[in-house]
């Protein structure tokens, strides 16, 4: 039987370098990486994770164009 690895939504935030709050509203409204439930527990499999960053990598700014509805903002 293969091991597998899984982060908390706490160890996956740190390794995303990205907020709990950011991961739960995922879960809530759809988005994001895949995830179980265990219990009470929420956990996220490393290569699930994986699959989700590669999917969503970019080379540069301009293919990154925000979700409709999002708030600009101006500097």
């Amino acid at each position: 039987m293969q091991e597998n690895t899984y982060f908390t939504t706490k160890t996956l935030a740190e390794y995303a370098h990205t907020s709990t709050r950011t991961l739960e509203r995922w879960r809530s409204e759809g988005g994001g990486p895949p995830f179980r439930k265990w219990g009470h527990k929420v956990l996220y499999n490393i290569d699930d994770v994986e699959a989700y960053l590669d999917a969503h990598k970019h080379d540069h700014t301009s293919q990154y164009a925000p979700k409709a509805g999002a708030k600009n903002r101006k500097t």
